[in-house]
């Protein structure tokens, strides 16, 4: 979903008809790693009670004034900001400050982003990977947690704009499902992870570029 948001939006999708495509992609993925390591999730309340409240509002908004607002320079700005925390120590250091100090206000911020940009999974990562120790425990509670925001997105979505809903969104759960499960098995533990960050987070700040100026 990192790079689906811009790089349908720098296609011309509006911001709906990018979120109706994603989204169904996302809760599918999202609920095959879910199922698979239920018992290390533990984010269930905090997911509930702080997120969903702030993901809800954030992007009832944006969808009302969607003609106006510029959204592709909107998630080109969180993106540059993600692939930033991911180069800076310094930003890094005070997000952990932040999550240590003030979780309850960062749980909302990451809702708030997500509903306004879709980009929620940067910050959440971050928040994870301070909170638990293993790499499984972090992946299953990032998965718990977009999980249950593509859901609520998808319920605002279908109050709001449903009709902007396309039928093409059913291929590409197909498509992503495959791809994620044919990743996950033969590719993912051959890669490099320190080499594969870094080629990521470059990619993320050029996305974030050129959304910017577009």
């Amino acid at each position: 979903m990192l790079f689906g948001t811009p790089t349908l939006l720098l296609s011309g999708y509006s911001y709906s008809e990018t979120l109706w495509l994603l989204l169904p992609c996302s809760v599918v993925i999202s609920l095959i790693q879910v199922v698979g390591e239920y018992e290390l999730i533990q984010a269930k309340k905090k997911a509930v009670y702080l997120i969903i409240p702030a993901l809800v509002l954030s992007l009832t908004l944006v969808l009302a004034y969607d003609s106006t607002l510029n959204i592709t320079k909107i998630v080109g700005s969180m993106l540059l900001m993600i692939g930033s925390v991911k180069f800076s120590s310094k930003l890094q250091i005070f997000l952990r400050f932040i999550i240590k100090n003030h979780l309850q206000v960062y749980y909302i911020m990451i809702g708030a982003v997500h509903g306004v940009s879709n980009m929620g999974g940067g910050p959440l990562s971050i928040l994870m990977s301070n909170v638990y120790s293993t790499k499984e425990r972090i992946r299953a509670n990032i998965a718990f947690i977009y999980l249950i925001l593509a859901m609520f997105q998808i319920f605002i979505l279908y109050i709001i704009s449903k009709n902007d809903f396309q039928n093409r969104a059913f291929i590409l759960i197909l498509v992503s499902s495959v791809t994620y499960l044919f990743v996950n098995k033969f590719i993912s533990k051959k890669i490099n992870n320190k080499r594969y960050l870094v080629l990521l987070n470059t990619i993320v700040l050029i996305y974030g570029l050129l959304a910017v100026i577009k």
